[in-house]
């Protein structure tokens, strides 16, 4: 099932705890989260698109530094910020020292 833009950014703000990113272009929206101790972690989302193809969802999941099955839960609503945190805190994909 598609995963619509403005649940996936309304996701990331309330349950995840990103915030808008300022600080980057304007032909996206940005969204970051700092947690102590890790670099910030950094996502992008189209204006234009109202749905996220699959993808797109990879790229998301990376960005997200989690792999897409844990996305996908994420978005699915069984994985909370808890989990999440400590998912990239333990085992970050790809590692932080890892470009994509």
């Amino acid at each position: 099932m598609p995963i619509k833009t403005r649940d996936l950014e309304a996701l990331l703000q309330k349950k995840f705890g990103f915030s808008q990113a300022k600080t980057r272009s304007v032909d996206h929206r940005w969204y970051e989260l700092r947690i102590p101790g890790l670099p910030v972690i950094l996502t992008k989302v189209s204006h234009g698109a109202s749905e996220i193809s699959g993808g797109l969802e990879s790229m998301i999941a990376r960005q997200l530094r989690v792999r897409r099955p844990f996305f996908l839960e994420m978005v699915g609503c069984t994985k909370d910020a808890e989990a999440y945190r400590t998912q990239v805190q333990e085992d970050p994909y790809p590692p932080f020292d890892v470009g994509f």
